[in-house]
This record gives C-alpha cells, structure tokens and sequence, in this order.
C-alpha cells in the first residue's frame, strides 16, 4: 500500500475576473495617461454683426490637461484643400504643449470686396466649421458664426441705384428684396445715392482746402462716414479730407470698376484721335457706369475751378479718376493705363462731354 501527496491548482472563477478587471483597469489608466488630452474653454463662436473692412478676433484657449506632450494642429474637412474659409485667418495652425501648459488660438474674420459681393449675393453665409486635431488623440469641432452688416462698399452701381432705402435695411435674401422693391428700370436712380451724399458734402465742406485727395482723413471718421452711408443717418462736422477719402475709396472697391478693361484705347492717343476716342469710350460705356463716370467727371471739374486754393492740378486729378474708376487688378499694360490717363485728362479740360 502506497500513499502519494498530490497538489492540485483549483482556479476559482469569482476571483480570476477580479483580477482580471483589476489588470484591465491598470493597462487602461496607463494607456490613458500616454494619450494627449486638451480642454477648450469653448467650441462655439459668434462673431456677432461684422462690417465690411472690419477685422472682428476672437480667441480659444487650449490647455493641456494630460500627463504627455500634446501636438496639435487644425486641419481641412474632408474634400476640402483649405482650413477654413477664405473670409477667416487663423493663427497659430498648429503648436506644441507640455502637461499643464495653456496658448491662445486666435480666429480672425474680415470682410474684403471679394467676401462682401458674396454675401450680397448669397453664394457666401458667415459660417463655418474648423477641425482641430491632437496628434494620437481625438478630433475636437470649431463651429464659427456670423452676420453681416451690410455695406454699399464692395456692392455694384447696378444693385445700388435700385434702392432709396439706406443698404443696411435692404434684406439679403432675394425672397424679402423682391417683396420689398420694385426693381423696374424706371424707378431706378441715374447714380447711387451714396455717391451722391459724398460728393454733396464734399461740396458743403469746402473745395478749397489746400491738399484735397492727397491729405488722407481720420480713420475713425472715415469708419464713421461709412456707417452714415449705409444706416443712412446724417453726417456729423466730418473733415472734408476724410470725405474725400470716402469718396475715392468709395468708388475704388465697387465690386466692378465704372471702366471695364473693354474700354481701355487700344492705339496711341494722340492729338488728332483722342476726340474720336473720347466719343466712343461714351458710346461704349453701360448706362448706369455712363452716368457715374459723367457725374465724377463733372464734380473734378468743379474741383478744379478751385485749384488756386486746393493746389490740384488736371494731371493730379486725372490720375486720381484712373486709380478710383479703373479697376488696378485688371493686368492692363503700363500704355494703356497711360492713354486712359490722357483720355481722362481730355475729358477734364475739354466741353466734350
């Protein structure tokens, strides 16, 4: 008879998942420790009423709230080449933080004449929604919103004299417009009353101040001026330098210049073509475009009739109608601008029109 001592291993199954949740929860605490994590102070941004060629900013503060280096970075959607879109810049794109550091992401949107004509037309809403991510960790979701505050900068003279109500009334959806006005030709203004308001108050102010369109105005009052013409409310003891200043940026940023490329001479100008080109360049001009270019033309003669006070001179002044009517973006060469100078010259000391 024989005795063996045997030892036998008995799992016991209530305590196997103890431990094995005990390890799990060891290996998750230690993976979510390696991982980057960040906190935002806000995902949501609403820029409110923006103005045309006003830059509204606005920051998020970004804070590394893990135990690792976060990176991170923004990021296009999907399908799409840029960030965001073309009316918002953000800085900085990406960056780099150590445990329990915090920066600032600052978002920027500004309206330009490219932006504005979109939004009068509604192919453009301020809107929008920015990707930020974390270098092996999750994606967080920026959403950007806005108005727009409209301006009769960057619109077009055709849009503009179809309307007697100031541009800040008249709605941007085209449903609310054509309930509103009447767009028949007949009721249509010959310039806009904008144009107008500034010339007539460059009138008030005085064409004798030394230096007119070379002094350049006071930028609060030039932003001032600007929100009188599209609320429609009266000018305040406004300089008249920063009138002017208005005026030429007035016309400079119409979504499309009074003289289109098309128009520009295509030979020399000399002294026996320049009345045959003078009449034609009317000819061709649009009627709305023809009666501005008429009205700009006649205010610069008033203009110059004051030159021995003022100190301006035809040739300033022609260069002054090129720079504001004539678009500058549109790649003419060095002698076409130089006969549009000459045909802008003819038109200021001659009764041809």
């Amino acid at each position: 008879m024989s005795t063996f001592l045997v030892t036998i291993k008995d799992v016991i199954l209530s305590r196997r998942e103890e431990v094995y949740k005990e390890v799990m929860k060891l290996l998750n605490e230690f993976e979510n420790a390696s991982l980057p994590m960040v906190s935002l102070d806000r995902v949501k941004l609403d820029f409110g009423e923006v103005r045309y060629d006003q830059r509204v900013t606005l920051p998020i503060t970004i804070t590394n709230t893990g135990q690792v280096v976060a990176q991170f970075r923004l990021v296009p959607k999907l399908d799409e080449n840029t960030l965001c879109k073309q009316w918002m810049t953000v800085t900085p794109t990406y960056g780099m933080l150590i445990p329990g550091e915090q920066t600032e992401i600052e978002f920027t949107i500004g309206i330009d004449n490219l932006t504005s004509n979109a939004l009068n037309t509604n192919k453009e809403v301020l809107e929008d929604v920015l990707i930020l991510r974390l270098e092996n960790g999750r994606d967080y979701y920026i959403s950007v919103s806005g108005s727009y505050a409209r301006s009769c900068f960057g619109m077009s003279v055709e849009e503009l004299v179809l309307y007697s109500d100031p541009i800040r009334n008249v709605p941007l959806d085209p449903i609310l417009r054509a309930e509103k006005y009447d767009f028949n030709a007949k009721a249509a203004m010959c310039v806009p009353k904008e144009l107008w308001r500034i010339v007539d108050a460059i009138y008030e102010r005085g064409l004798d101040e030394r230096d007119l369109f070379s002094t350049p105005g006071s930028p609060d009052e030039v932003y001032q001026i600007r929100e009188c013409l599209d609320t429609g409310a009266s000018f305040e003891n406004f300089s008249v330098h920063s009138m002017t200043e208005v005026l030429i940026s007035f016309l400079s940023n119409l979504s499309t210049p009074i003289v289109s490329a098309s128009l520009f001479p295509t030979l020399d100008i000399d002294a026996q073509n320049i009345q045959a080109f003078a009449r034609k360049f009317l000819e061709d001009m649009p009627p709305i475009q023809y009666n501005v270019f008429i009205y700009i033309v006649s205010f610069f003669r008033e203009v110059l009739l004051h030159r021995q006070r003022n100190k301006l001179s035809p040739a300033k002044i022609a260069r002054i109608c090129c720079s504001c009517l004539v678009s500058s973006s549109q790649g003419s060469p060095d002698e076409s601008k130089g006969n549009m100078q000459q045909l802008m010259l003819h038109f200021l000391e001659t009764n041809s029109i």
